[in-house]
Order: structure tokens, then C-alpha cells, then sequence
């Protein structure tokens, strides 16, 4: 099927396993180039290969913690003008709202929530030159 991303340039988060690999692999397949960005950088890297080499498209990893404000910046700087940001990062504690404290929880929140808004927020700054938005997709996923 083609969804007309071919050149597409797309920033996938939690991008190292499960939904987020699946998700650039998808970009990938309708060629898109694509950003990876996660804390694990191993397996970010191993994917990252495999896509150049399957889809022969543009990859690029960036080992980033979305928790910290420098790094979103830094993130943010790397790839404007992205045409895609997929916010996919998450680390949910599993277990019952007894057993896991308040701690874990705000500590979880701070990547699935605040980090997404930022990361958003930064992704869609005001283009000076021009004094326009930009316009872009975000998509938002949820595990």
C-alpha cells in the first residue's frame, strides 16, 4: 500500500523495541527516512542497520532520555524539520495502584506525559522567518 511517505522525514521515540521498532519499520517500508531516538542505544543501533539495509532509506539514532530537558532540546535541534514525530516512549510501571508509590509513578509520568508535550511543543515552534507555524503530523501512541 502506498501512503505517499516516501521521503517523508520521521521522529519515532521509544524507537529501540516492540511498538516504537515496529513503527519505524512501517515508516521505513513506505520509505520514509527515519529518526530513532530512545535511552537504548544498542538496540536502536542494531535496528537502525537492519532498516538501512532492508528499506534503503536514511536512518539516524539519537540516544536521548526524554525525561531531560537538555536532551529535548538537543533532540528537537537534531531533527527540525521533521514532517512526522511518533511519541511512543514510555516506561509504565506494571503492578496495582497499592503497590507502586507515588515516586514511581510521577517518575513514569515525567517520560509518558511531560515528555511527549515537550517534545511537541518543541517539534512545532513558530518558523521566525516566516512568522507561520509549521505544519506537521504528530501521532501519539500509547502501551
Amino acid at each position: 500500500m502506498d501512503l505517499h511517505l516516501r521521503g517523508k522525514n520521521v521522529l519515532i521515540t521509544g524507537a529501540s523495541k516492540g511498538i516504537g521498532a515496529a513503527t519505524a519499520e512501517a515508516f521505513a517500508e513506505e520509505g520514509s527516512n527515519v529518526h530513532l531516538a530512545a535511552r537504548s542505544t544498542e538496540g536502536m543501533r542494531a535496528l537502525a542497520e537492519r532498516l538501512r539495509v532492508a528499506h534503503q532509506v536514511n536512518v539516524t539514532t539519537h540516544s536521548v532520555d526524554l525525561r531531560k530537558s537538555d536532551d529535548l532540546h538537543r533532540l528537537a535541534h537534531e531533527t527540525a524539520g521533521i514532517d512526522i514525530l511518533v511519541n511512543n516512549a514510555g516506561d509504565i510501571p506494571g503492578g496495582s495502584l497499592e503497590k507502586i508509590d507515588e515516586g514511581t509513578w510521577r517518575h513514569a509520568w515525567e517520560l509518558k506525559v511531560f515528555g511527549y508535550i515537550n517534545l511537541t511543543r518543541l517539534c512545532s515552534r513558530r518558523d521566525e522567518s516566516t512568522q507561520q507555524w509549521r505544519h506537521r503530523q504528530y501521532h501519539w501512541c500509547g502501551r
